[in-house]
Formats: structure tokens, sequence, C-alpha cells
């Protein structure tokens, strides 16, 4: 049953960002994990009315894009969203732990929904990340740097996708 509310939370999501920014554009992929990752994101979507993410393609007024070196490769600064947050909040919150810088959020690019399988016959899981379009100035902390031209270790292919300025 976790599967068929996860489901029907992308929908709402999905219609709500519509009623709100437009056309949505939604990158679609699998993602197989160990049954237990499994069970912990069929719980915690259960538990929560659905789950997913947030997070920011964050660029600087020379067209930079601002990146988070993860242990798994360089991604956008993003968080996990809690419960009765909403995606926007998530994003903005997201790039201020990661970055210490503070955006201006200017849209909503795309949703990313990976449907989570495991080895068993289960139901896809889908999760949403919903990704912004934000500004940003400054120099960021932590793990996180301006980027001209992207690193060749990114966390996941989409991020290729990111145009910047040559």
């Amino acid at each position: 049953m976790a599967a068929v509310n996860a489901h029907r939370n992308v929908n709402r999501t999905l219609s709500e960002l519509a009623a709100e920014y437009g056309r949505v554009e939604v990158v679609r992929e699998r993602q197989e994990v160990e049954p237990g990752v499994y069970d912990r994101l069929r719980k915690r979507t259960a538990a929560f009315d659905g789950c997913g993410g947030a997070g920011a393609w964050v660029r600087d007024p020379d067209e930079r894009v601002l990146l988070v070196d993860t242990e798994e490769g360089w991604a956008e600064p993003a968080a996990p969203r809690r419960p009765e947050q909403d995606y926007l909040s998530c994003a903005e919150e997201a790039i201020r732990e990661a970055t210490g810088i503070a955006p201006v959020m200017a849209g909503l690019s795309h949703v990313h929904v990976r449907y989570v399988t495991d080895w068993s016959d289960r139901d896809p899981l889908p999760q949403p990340f919903v990704v912004f379009d934000a500004r940003a100035t400054g120099e960021p902390d932590g793990d996180a740097a301006w980027h001209a031209r992207l690193p060749e270790a990114l966390l996941y292919d989409h991020l290729r996708e990111l145009p910047l300025a040559d």
C-alpha cells in the first residue's frame, strides 16, 4: 500500500507544482537499492505522507554553478524534505546549510523522480526530488564551490544538463 500512496503523493506534488509554476519537466529514473534501504524509505513515505527532497541549480552573475562535493560525487545543494515542509523552503534551507549562501529563488527547474526498487518483486517506490533555479553571490563554505565547468564526478547524469556559459 505504501507504493500506491507514494505514487499518489508524486501525482499530487506534480499537480501542485504545475498549478504554481506552470509546465513541469519530469525526469524519471530507476534506482536499485538494498532491501533494507527500500524498507526504510517505505516506512518514511508512510509516516510522512510521502518523502523526497528538494535542491536548486544555483548560478552566480558569471553563470557558474554552485555544487557540493559529496562522498558519491558533486551535486546541487539539496536535502530531504521534513514532514509538512514545502519543497521551496526545503531547497532554500539546503542551500544555506550546505554552502552558507543565501539564495534568491528564481523558479522551478524540474522534478527528478527516482523509482526505488530492490531485487524483490515489490512495486517501485517513487521519490520526488524538486529542483529549483536560484541566483546567488558570495563565497561558499565547506565542501561547496562555484564551477565554470562541470566536474567529471557528478552524483547523477542529469546534472550534465546544467547550462553553463562557455
